[in-house]
Formats: C-alpha cells, sequence, structure tokens
C-alpha cells in the first residue's frame, strides 16, 4: 500500500507541470523508499520463515520427546506384565508342589494309620484268643508264682529274707504240705502270718499246679 501512494504521489506531481529534475528526484526517492519497504518485506518474511522453522524444530523435538516416553512407559508396562506372568507362574508352581507334598503326606499317614489299626487288631485278636483260651498247668502255675517273686525270687532261687528255706529244692510233695499247712493254720513259722493270707486263695488245683510249677523251676 506504501508503493502505491508513492506511485500515485509521483504521478501527481508530473502532471502537474513540474520540472524534469524535480519529477526524477521524486521518483529516485519513491524507488529508494520501495525499495526499502521491499527488503523489510523480505527480511520480515525470513524471520518469519526462520521462526516457523525453530517452532516446527521444537514441535518435532516435543513429539520426538513424547514418542520416547511413550516407548519407555510401554516397555516398562511389558516388563511389568512379564514379570507379574513370572511371579504367577513361580506362584502357581510352588503351590502345586506343596499340595502334591501335602497330598503324599497325607497318602502316608493314612496308610500308616491303616497298617497300625490292622496291628492293633491283630494284638487285639490274639489277646481275646489268648482270653478264650484255657490257660495250661504251667501258665496257670506261672500266674500263680508271681504274687512269691518277691520274696522267693523270679526261679525261686532265694530264701525269703534269709531265713525260708529254697524252695525250688523241694519235692511236689514238700510244697503241697507247706501250702496246705499254710492254709489250715497247721505249718509255719515267724512267717505263717504274711503266708496264710495269700494260701487261703488257693484252691486245692490252685496248689497242685503251683506246685509243680516251682518244681520245675528248680530242674
Amino acid at each position: 500500500m506504501k508503493v502505491f501512494g508513492l506511485v500515485v504521489i509521483a504521478l501527481l506531481l508530473s502532471g502537474c507541470g513540474g520540472s524534469d529534475k524535480n519529477s526524477s528526484s521524486v521518483l529516485e526517492e519513491i524507488n529508494k523508499t520501495s525499495q526499502d519497504i521491499i527488503n523489510n518485506i523480505g527480511q520480515t518474511a525470513t524471520e518469519a520463515i526462520e521462526k516457523a522453522g525453530e517452532i516446527g524444530q521444537k514441535v518435532t523435538d516435543v513429539e520426538g520427546d513424547i514418542a520416547q516416553k511413550a516407548s519407555q512407559i510401554t516397555q516398562i508396562a511389558e516388563e511389568a506384565l512379564q514379570g507379574a506372568a513370572n511371579v504367577s507362574k513361580d506362584i502357581l508352581q510352588k503351590t502345586n508342589e506343596t499340595l502334591s507334598d501335602i497330598s503324599a503326606k497325607t497318602d502316608k499317614i493314612i496308610n500308616d494309620s491303616a497298617s497300625t489299626i490292622e496291628s492293633v487288631k491283630q494284638k487285639a485278636n490274639d489277646i481275646a484268643d489268648a482270653a478264650a483260651s484255657p490257660l495250661t498247668n504251667a501258665d496257670k502255675g506261672k500266674k500263680l508264682f508271681a504274687v512269691c517273686i518277691p520274696c522267693h525270687g523270679a526261679k525261686a532261687e532265694k530264701s525269703a529274707v534269709n531265713k525260708s528255706q529254697i524252695i525250688n529244692k523241694w519235692s511236689k510233695d514238700q510244697i503241697l504240705k507247706a501250702l496246705k499247712g499254710y492254709k489250715d493254720g497247721t505249718y509255719g513259722g515267724a512267717y505263717k502270718a504274711t503266708m496264710t493270707p495269700t494260701v487261703k486263695r488257693l484252691s486245692d488245683d490252685d496248689m497242685e499246679e503251683l506246685a509243680a510249677y516251682i518244681v520245675n523251676l528248680g530242674k
């Protein structure tokens, strides 16, 4: 617009009949001013282009930074997911191992319990069979002699309180005579009071079996 205005002024001046010298001067001024304006416009345009380039570069840099950070975030997320998957896999494996171990131990306990129960049943049956079976004479004599062991010894090899005779050296008749005498009060010395209550509980058959058992201990 400024250039256009200067041209119009130049035309008006030339049309008013001014001298050629003045017209020439005016035209030169107009050309110079026009050139200055053109130069200013060019410089301004160049600066605008440079600024646009700088802005574009900054935009590119920001986009690149954003893209880089987005890539880093994606990588971190993928690593986190992989880590979580590994942890879940490890937990599952350990859980399965623990369950297998518990199952094996449970089976062992069940088997051991079954064996123990079977063993107890067998022993109970043996005891029941033994209880149902009549005692032999030797077994009965051994059972009767149990109360005599503290004083006479397990083999009737001791002298009771170092006073009595060793009864496993006696005959069956001697033993029977002593037992029956203790029972009816016709036999015994200082220890008669000790022996009598014990022997009173014995039947004639008991005394027979006890005497036979004691005799065999001395053989």
